[in-house]
């Protein structure tokens, strides 16, 4: 793969996940997991669309990582910050490279491998982050690694694949309408300029 031609495009849905994970991440709401991690999987899924390479979904969770620590500041990564956020962050992408590079086709878009990835990649994912926190971290009880599992676990499942199918059906149609009538180096800069603007908003404003 030439990662030098897709480095821009990883950056950019690396610092989208970066910033959902910062400042939304921050909101309290009802099933706070689900919704972050229902985003995450739906940009990974409209990123591995766009790069369907193998490797691309960890570099963008990597950045996405350093977007996180680099607007929470150093100093401020707890041990809890860095075994709970980061961690399920991580599970997620690890567990989405592994599962869209066994079913996402390099040639053509098929639907059904992004939801079965998403799916697959929801469950164990929280079927991970629950068993630490329950028997290694021993944080949590029975009934919670339960409703984690069964409950977000699976709300998660369902909600980031219809969002992802629906992420990409809509980039595939503006991509073939609109996209192709620009210049390349109008598009780099435009996303150059995103990508930098993304950073400052998470630097100067947490």
């Amino acid at each position: 793969m030439k990662f030098k031609k897709s480095f821009l495009w990883i950056l950019f849905f690396g610092s989208l996940i970066g910033l959902n994970e910062t400042f939304l991440g921050a909101v309290k709401m009802p099933y706070h997991s689900v919704v972050l991690s229902v985003i995450t999987l739906t940009i990974l899924s409209v990123a591995r669309a766009q790069l369907p390479q193998k490797g691309t979904s960890l570099l963008i969770i990597i950045i996405a990582l350093l977007y996180k620590i680099n607007s929470e500041g150093v100093h401020s990564c707890t041990t809890n910050m860095l075994l709970c956020g980061p961690t399920a962050l991580l599970l997620l992408g690890i567990s989405y490279e592994g599962f869209a590079s066994l079913f996402v086709s390099k040639k053509t878009i098929k639907y059904l491998s992004y939801a079965l990835s998403c799916v697959i990649t929801s469950l164990v994912a929280f079927s991970l982050f629950a068993l630490m926190n329950t028997y290694i971290l021993k944080s949590w009880d029975t009934s919670r690694l339960t409703e984690y599992i069964f409950i977000k676990g699976s709300l998660t499942a369902i909600a980031s694949s219809v969002l992802s199918l629906s992420g990409i059906f809509l980039i595939n149609a503006l991509k073939n309408k609109t996209f192709t009538q620009f210049n390349p180096y109008v598009i780099n800069g435009v996303l150059g300029s995103l990508i930098l603007t993304l950073w400052l908003i998470g630097y100067f404003t947490t």
